[in-house]
């Protein structure tokens, strides 16, 4: 598959509360129910929606979600979904690794629920490994026999996962065809996701099941602000599109926030005004449109979808002058 994009789509992981008001038919202002998303969002000209299973233990198709499928072709949104982040494929407890690839595979599931095509995935951390590595291979994601060894675990739980899937949803099987899973860079020392290792999850998986998800955010912050500016952007386009291939790049899963970070990584997400962290929004914008692509941009800033209109206005402006 090749999990194209017709337009470089941007959106939100999420919305929030005290925004998210809808009009009744008395034109009273209420708070919006979840299938009304897709209207919310095409309102505030947003196109992306990643929907939030982080910590989300269970999931079970309903009506709500039948009306969510259908708003979301109505109001052209694209949808993905974030798996929970208890799933571990580089825990060496068998029963939670194990545990894992039936989260996976559950995943798959959730995503048809939601005519959701990405379904991103934290890889795991080092874990005991992470005292045996230097700062600058946990940083950079210098291949090690350590992160080989992890590497090749999560490729196979993730292999698994997209097997079990098959297995346990006969019904579904023809839609898994249409979702990739999507390993996530990570911000933190301790977290396997350097850009490299990402990489070689997805080829190791292969590309027609996964790409992958590059947080400009959390690789800003895993290099402690020395990755800033078109370098960051640039380096990263060029080692996904020479290891993954242009196709992969052109429909790239991107996620953006500011991140304030401390010596061992990221520390937490700040709105994207803020000037004291990185990174700036403005040289992706400008290489993507550069270079004709059509990637998803997902904001994850503590200002959900007020950070991502104005990401959104940025880009607007940016090809209209």
């Amino acid at each position: 598959m090749d999990f194209s994009n017709d337009m470089l789509r941007i959106g939100t992981t999420g919305a929030q509360k005290e925004l998210f008001m809808m009009k009744s038919k008395n034109g009273k202002e209420r708070k919006g129910k979840r299938e009304e998303l897709p209207e919310y969002f095409s309102k505030l000209e947003l196109n992306a929606y990643e929907f939030p299973a982080g910590r989300m233990s269970k999931f079970a198709d309903s009506p709500i979600y039948e009306k969510f499928r259908k708003n979301a072709q109505k109001y052209n949104l694209v949808i993905s979904m974030h798996a929970p982040y208890y799933i571990s494929l580089t825990s060496n407890i068998e029963e939670i690794y194990n545990k894992s690839i039936e989260r996976v595979a559950h995943c798959y599931a959730w995503a048809t629920y939601l005519n959701a095509n990405r379904i991103i995935i934290h890889p795991g951390s080092y874990g005991k490994y992470a005292k045996k590595m230097s700062p600058s291979q946990l940083i950079n994601g210098t291949k090690t026999n350590y992160s080989n060894k992890l590497i090749k675990k999560i490729t196979e739980g993730l292999q698994q996962g997209i097997q079990l899937a098959n297995e346990i949803y006969p019904e579904l099987k023809i839609k898994f065809r249409n979702i990739c899973i999507c390993p996530e860079t990570m911000g933190k020392h301790g977290q396997l996701g350097p850009s490299s290792e990402i990489i070689e999850i997805c080829k190791n998986v292969g590309i027609n099941k996964a790409r992958p998800c590059i947080d400009f955010g959390h690789l800003y912050a895993r290099s402690l602000g020395k990755n800033k500016g078109r370098n960051l952007y640039e380096n990263t386009f060029k080692i996904i599109e020479d290891e993954l291939g242009s196709q992969v790049l052109n429909n790239l899963h991107i996620h953006y926030s500011k991140i304030e970070y401390t010596s061992k990584g990221e520390k937490k997400h700040v709105n994207n005004a803020n000037e004291n962290w990185g990174p700036e929004i403005l040289p992706l914008l400008e290489i993507i449109y550069e270079q004709n692509l059509t990637p998803t941009i997902i904001n994850e800033s503590p200002e959900l979808e007020t950070d991502a209109q104005l990401i959104m206005k940025k880009y607007k402006e940016m090809i209209n002058n």
